[in-house]
């Protein structure tokens, strides 16, 4: 998807090119500026939900993947402002925190994952920030966490994978198009959603109902139907913008 774009010079970190590497956290989120959407993990519905519209779109491979909507009009995030902050309150997706980092496949080693850092990002090799590692050559704490997150996103990932071919089985998506007249009366349409069928999953058996709220899939179906009101918030922000 689009949004792998923000890696402009991905390089595989170690302990020793990397010894004495600095990386500034990002407060700048300008990388972002230009995606109006992002791709979610089912872990970041709820809060996600509260700020986005949050539907379900297919990639070239036909594979379903959630995303968040952040703009109406195309290489336009409404919620990123011309000084790169992202806008206060809102959450911040998960595939944005984790920049300037990302896990790659370590080449060779079966099923194992190597940490890779954007060289271009502007706070890389800084004097100011966190060390990667210390003087012996180990991951500092701070890189730990970075390595924590990362994984965890991973699996994440996998889960939400996992979670759509639940979904996908039991037919409980939908097509829909999103067509959108703003004040001005520009029209802007968004062809090729997917939602879920609140029909299909009405009409499920009792068993595998009960195995939705058990899984906490249900409660993600009802967060992403509760979120598409969040339509209406962009076409405010889009209208003001105009």
């Amino acid at each position: 998807m689009a949004e792998a774009g923000i890696y402009k010079n991905p390089i595989f970190i170690n302990s020793v090119t990397h010894k004495s590497v600095k990386i500034a956290p990002v407060t700048n989120f300008s990388f972002a500026a230009k995606l109006n959407s992002v791709v979610l993990v089912g872990q970041e519905f709820l809060e996600a939900a509260k700020y986005y519209p949050v539907v379900f779109t297919k990639t070239n491979n036909e594979d379903i993947v959630p995303v968040a909507i952040l703009g109406l009009r195309n290489n336009e995030n409404m919620f990123v402002d011309k000084k790169g902050n992202w806008k206060e309150g809102c959450y911040i997706p998960a595939f944005f925190r984790r920049y300037p980092f990302i896990l790659a496949s370590n080449v060779g080693q079966d099923g194992s994952f190597a940490v890779c850092a954007d060289s271009s990002y502007d706070g890389f090799g800084k004097d100011t920030g966190f060390a990667l590692f210390d003087d012996k050559g180990e991951q500092t704490k701070e890189f730990q966490n970075v390595v924590a997150f990362l994984r965890n996103y991973h699996m994440q990932h996998a889960a939400t994978q996992e979670m759509i071919k639940t979904l996908a089985d039991s037919k409980l998506f939908k097509d829909f198009t999103a067509n959108i007249t703003l004040p001005a009366g520009e029209k802007i349409g968004f062809g090729k959603l997917l939602m879920a069928d609140e029909t299909a999953i009405s009409g499920m058996d009792e068993a595998k109902i009960v195995n939705l709220v058990r899984t906490g899939y249900l409660a993600v179906i009802y967060a992403h139907l509760y979120s598409l009101s969040n339509f209406r918030s962009l076409m405010a922000m889009a209208g003001a913008k105009k």
